[in-house]
């Protein structure tokens, strides 16, 4: 059993079997599941092991007690290969936002009162209206930091001084909000609670982190179907195929029409979403 692990960053911290059931039951795992796929890990790995090897271990075991789970365990590597340019990860975040009842509109150009901003996402629910960065990683280890925080909220701040100065628009935009593939850093978080920054991260905040907003309505991105590789995942995105969701509504016959993917493959892709998105 491995008493330290290494983490993505670098550092050293002592394994944490609870942390690893609780991921593997957000997954799908039954409790009795996951403290024996747990079980298994903790066999197989020797101080000091690295997440990457208790991550690879843990979705093979979890793959065999069901598949859908072992897929859904894959989110966090989905992320980051919704790269190499950050424009996926903007059309993803627009997306989301949409599957939880906002209007989204991407790549956006806003007048500033100083200067002009390109604009990420612009959403809007209800009253509320927001100015939305995406910042996205393309590997592990590398934690959102109080600097970009900073950007984002200045960036914002000058969006909102021109919008207050329109004849009935001083509303029109309420929050800035910084929406980010990884963890923040805590200067980060504690900057964005003082501002008044919304922002959403990799485990922040606790009841609304990016993957329980992706989980809750299973907005899982393509990238996460182990059946598309690179180059059929840069075919999804060129036809308007972002999430699993949109294959999962689609029928068989339909999606192998509008992919632009050959049959064999498209016919796996089309299983495996169906079985993260079963239609109700």
């Amino acid at each position: 059993m491995a008493d330290t692990v290494i983490k993505s960053s670098g550092v050293s911290e002592e394994f944490d079997r609870q942390k690893l059931e609780d991921s593997l039951r957000r997954s799908g795992a039954t409790p009795e599941a996951a403290a024996d796929i747990a079980d298994r890990v903790e066999k197989e790995i020797s101080p000091p092991a690295d997440t990457k090897t208790i991550y690879r271990l843990a979705r093979k075991y979890l793959r065999r007690y069901n598949k859908a789970s072992g897929i859904r365990y894959s989110l966090k590597k989905a992320l980051y290969a919704l790269g190499p340019a950050g424009y996926r990860f903007e059309q993803y975040v627009a997306r989301i936002l949409k599957g939880h009842g906002y209007s989204a509109e991407t790549n956006l150009i806003m007048k500033g009162f100083c200067v002009n901003h390109e604009v990420d996402v612009l959403g809007s629910r209800d009253d509320e209206h927001f100015v939305i960065e995406c910042k996205y990683h393309g590997t592990a280890g590398k934690p959102t930091d109080v600097k970009t925080a900073l950007y984002v909220h200045s960036r914002f701040e000058d969006i909102r001084k021109a919008c207050e100065l329109i004849p009935g628009h001083s509303a029109k935009v309420h929050k800035g909000w910084l929406i980010t593939n990884t963890r923040c850093t805590s200067d980060a978080i504690k900057y964005g609670e003082c501002t008044g920054l919304m922002i959403t991260s990799w485990k922040y905040p606790d009841k609304e982190s990016l993957e329980k907003m992706i989980e809750e309505q299973k907005l899982y991105p393509v990238t996460i179907l182990p059946s598309a590789s690179k180059r059929h995942l840069s075919v999804l995105f060129k036809n308007d195929f972002v999430l699993a969701q949109d294959i999962a509504e689609m029928e068989e016959h339909e999606f192998i029409r509008r992919s632009g993917i050959e049959a064999d493959t498209a016919i796996a892709i089309k299983h495996e979403a169906d079985l993260l998105c079963p239609c109700p």
